[in-house]
């Protein structure tokens, strides 16, 4: 492209701005990209054009508009990646990023972009539903690649791969992943099977997940397998039904008399994100039980949507937030919320979860709560 020819196109002034800008640009030393250099880069352009489009009839030298963007992406390339907050991005930027970052084999890798790859096969599974989640199928080959890797992971007792922490998470991640794309998108039946057969081996005898045995199960485990097994039964996998109910029973016993829930039985610890995830738990797996539906309405309740400024980013916390709500039918709360994930930026560092997924992690989550 001959910059200088679309540089003519403006007055003067504004030409010798651009020309000066371009100077000190390329005399500067060159910086080594930042993992989420090309979200950035979409973001910005389409943040760029969604504002063209609103105020097209006003801009008579959109001629210009090449050497603008192509000034964008040459400073995105030099300057120094800097912790700051980005300008909120659009979620279909996000799609974008991650269908371009799937690798060859059909996964995401989190280590390539900030996070840790022991969580490799939840973080592909997320990106897949989040690409799911897209208008016309235009995501649909990614999305087949990442269910053909994710069943390709499985071993043989039916896991998906980690150590305790890792292990809990991937599984019941990457098993809702499989099972909510099942109706257009079906791995194997007996890859779904076997993801349940190793859940039943691993359900305490109390009916919840942990981290080990002995423990009768934590909440925040508990309710992704409680996702996992609803997903299930509404698949027709009939055999989800028992370990379903008692994952609910679980749950029910573990919500306190104000509508919070202990992470384990009698502990005091207090999260919105687990209670948020438990809301959404109770109000979907147990949609058979009125009595469950109410219950998690009422923890719904407690769940605030007015931003904290002394609390740090956590696009985990507010995409249960989001579930929860829209569960419940507050709509206008749910919005808000979404609406603080995309200001935080997708690819923001200062989340307290970037160190497990990096922007895959921000990225995944924001779009899965956007759309």
């Amino acid at each position: 492209m001959d910059l200088n020819t679309h540089l003519d196109e403006l007055d003067p002034a504004e030409a010798a701005a651009f020309h000066k800008v371009i100077g000190r640009l390329r005399s500067a030393q060159e910086q080594t990209p930042s993992t989420a250099l090309a979200l950035r880069i979409i973001a910005a352009a389409a943040a760029v054009r969604h504002s063209q489009m609103r105020h097209r009839a006003y801009w008579p030298w959109l001629g210009t508009a090449a050497a603008a963007a192509a000034v964008i992406v040459f400073t995105l390339l030099h300057l120094p990646h800097t912790p700051s907050a980005p300008a909120a991005p659009l979620a279909d930027a996000a799609l974008q990023w991650l269908a371009s970052s799937q690798e060859a084999d059909g996964t995401w890798s989190p280590a390539r972009h900030g996070g840790a790859d022991t969580y490799r096969p939840a973080l592909t599974a997320l990106a897949a539903l989040a690409l799911a989640e897209a208008a016309d199928g235009q995501y649909a080959p990614h999305v087949r690649r990442a269910c053909d890797a994710l069943a390709s992971m499985q071993s043989a007792d039916g896991a998906f791969g980690g150590e305790n922490r890792e292990l809990y998470y991937n599984h019941a991640i990457t098993t809702f992943a499989l099972a909510s794309l099942y109706a257009h998108t079906p791995c194997p039946r007996p890859v779904i099977e076997r993801s349940l057969a190793f859940m039943l081996t691993r359900q305490s005898p109390e009916g919840g997940w942990d981290y080990e045995d002995g423990t009768g199960g934590n909440a925040a485990v508990t309710a992704w397998h409680v996702r996992a097994l609803t997903c299930m039964t509404r698949q027709g996998f009939a055999e989800a039904d028992i370990p379903l109910r008692k994952a609910l029973r679980w749950l029910r016993g573990t919500v306190r008399e104000d509508g919070s829930i202990a992470y384990h039985r009698g502990s005091p610890v207090r999260s919105e994100s687990l209670n948020a995830l438990a809301a959404y738990a109770l109000i979907t797996g147990g949609a058979d039980y009125p009595q469950l539906v109410a219950l998690g309405q009422h923890m719904a309740e407690a769940i605030t949507t007015a931003p904290d400024p002394t609390v740090a980013a956590d696009c985990y916390r507010d995409y249960a937030k989001v579930l929860a709500l829209d569960a419940a039918g507050a709509a206008h709360a749910a919005d808000k919320v979404r609406a603080r994930m995309l200001d935080c930026g997708l690819a923001d560092s200062r989340d307290q979860w970037h160190k497990v997924g990096g922007s895959l992690y921000t990225s995944a989550l924001t779009s899965l709560a956007a759309h």
